[in-house]
């Protein structure tokens, strides 16, 4: 993989004696260690503009450590303590990975950006059975090209531009969730730094109370610089696609959403658990009555008579403007662009898990449709392999939804969308914190029942008693 910065052809930097006058500049700060001067980015570098933001949100921090190592990754963790020790203030520190998160909360203004983007490292230790070791910086779509030719994959998010950290420590609701389950559902290790920069190993053995909040508590604990998967088998048995896809797309008209929402369930929920379907529903031209439906239908395995079966089924839920399918590698559907990151995405986005596509559910839905300005809604079927899971087993609690919605809203229509959204979270049964733009109190109680949340603050309170991780969710 390509660090970021030789990404963007860049390798100018401030001079050692330019960096420490900058520090003492920002509010007189200490002076960096030796061992992070040289991957320290101020406003004032040739390079800031060119990572001070991820793919949602542009920031303005301080200063940008471009890590390269867990060691430098520790000696950043002493370095905020020591600035918010020495300055008597609770400095805003951000961790980022991929730098694709709905939360936005990987940069920030006036503060510390940890950057991990170097440390994207993917080893296949044992092909057989599957087990992989991925370093928390890299993106999926780099993860799917390295497993794609020993016939693995993980269900992990839907875009190859995403990051590994990031979207493991919320759960991980990828395009395969129906077969697989979530991307946490894989992981049976990984490497935290913590707090008071202890680098630990942790597991259902290890540091199990550690092991159990990093699989949906978020990046309140510490930061995983390494992930241990077991990966899936997914083959061809002609061996002409190592990891076989069969992707079907279906642009529908409908008039009576209602109806259609239930038809699609109908249909979606009958089907094998090979097959995971979303939806992106929108009313541009806002008339009542008028919706176009853009779905997604994935196939994970060969194509066949089953298949066919069902994608047929697809194509007669609605009058379809444009259908195509197509089959492929998984790695190939995932792809990662590495597409430089300047808060390009101006979007806030609410999401509800939810049991049922219920007549009321999809009642709410069309009337957000034909009286907000939205950008879409989204729709998921979930249901399948995550559901087999004891709800108390990992921090991602809700394991009895089959579905998911999200509301797409411009940033500037964030107060709106809340408003709109509002009568779906009561009929929700839960949020998935990964994909929710809101970061409030109020938020964090639905991605987190009191009886998880009250677990994980009593891990964090002991972990991270001076809440060094201040940004991300925080109970």
């Amino acid at each position: 993989m390509i660090d970021y910065l030789n990404q963007l052809g860049i390798y100018t930097f401030l001079s050692i004696k330019e960096k420490n006058m900058e520090i003492k500049q920002n509010n007189n700060w200490p002076e960096l260690p030796n061992s992070l001067k040289n991957l320290a980015i101020f406003p004032s570098d040739p390079t800031y503009k060119q990572v001070r933001s991820n793919y949602f949100r542009v920031g303005t921090p301080l200063l940008i450590i471009m890590a390269k190592t867990e060691t430098n990754i520790v000696d950043t963790i002493k370095y905020v303590s020591e600035v918010r020790r020495q300055k008597n203030w609770k400095i805003t520190f951000s961790v980022r990975s991929g730098g694709h998160g709905i939360t936005m909360t990987s940069v920030n203004d006036g503060g510390i950006i940890l950057d991990i983007s170097s440390l994207n490292k993917v080893e296949i230790i044992d092909a057989n059975k599957g087990i992989a070791k991925i370093q928390a910086g890299a993106v999926w779509g780099d993860v799917a090209q390295k497993l794609s030719p020993y016939n693995l994959v993980i269900s992990s998010g839907d875009f190859g531009d995403t990051g590994v950290g990031g979207l493991t420590v919320y759960g991980g609701i990828g395009l395969l969730v129906r077969r697989f389950g979530l991307t946490i559902d894989h992981l049976i290790g990984a490497r935290i730094v913590t707090a008071i920069g202890k680098i630990i190993v942790a597991d259902k053995t290890h540091y199990p109370e550690l092991f159990w909040a990093i699989r949906g508590g978020g990046s309140q604990i510490g930061i995983v610089t390494e992930f241990l998967f077991k990966a899936d088998k997914l083959i061809d048995k002609t061996k002409s696609i190592k990891t076989p896809i069969c992707l079907q797309t279906v642009t529908y008209s409908v008039n009576n959403l209602s109806d259609f929402i239930h038809d699609w369930q109908e249909w979606i929920s009958s089907a094998p658990k090979n097959l995971t379907s979303l939806l992106m529903i929108t009313n541009s031209n806002h008339h009542v009555g008028n919706f176009s439906v853009q779905a997604t239908n994935i196939w994970a395995g060969i194509k066949d008579e089953n298949e066919h079966i069902w994608f047929n089924q697809a194509s007669k839920l609605a009058g379809v403007v444009k259908h195509q399918e197509k089959v492929m590698n998984y790695a190939d559907m995932v792809v990662a662009p590495h597409t430089p990151h300047t808060g390009q995405q101006a979007v806030y986005v609410k999401n509800t898990l939810v049991r049922a596509f219920t007549p009321q559910i999809a009642k709410e839905i069309t009337n957000i449709l034909n009286n907000f300005n939205s950008l879409g809604i989204e729709l998921r079927y979930i249901g399948g392999a995550l559901n087999t899971i004891n709800a108390m087993t990992t921090a991602w609690t809700c394991r009895n939804a089959v579905g998911f919605i999200a509301l797409w809203s411009a940033k500037d229509d964030a107060a709106q969308a809340n408003k709109n959204f509002e009568p779906l979270l009561k009929l929700g049964t839960g949020v998935y914190g990964a994909y929710s733009s809101d970061l409030s109190s109020e938020e964090n109680a639905r991605v987190w029942p009191e009886y998880i949340a009250s677990k994980l603050k009593a891990i964090a309170d002991k972990e991270d008693p001076d809440k060094l991780f201040n940004q991300g969710r925080n109970i």
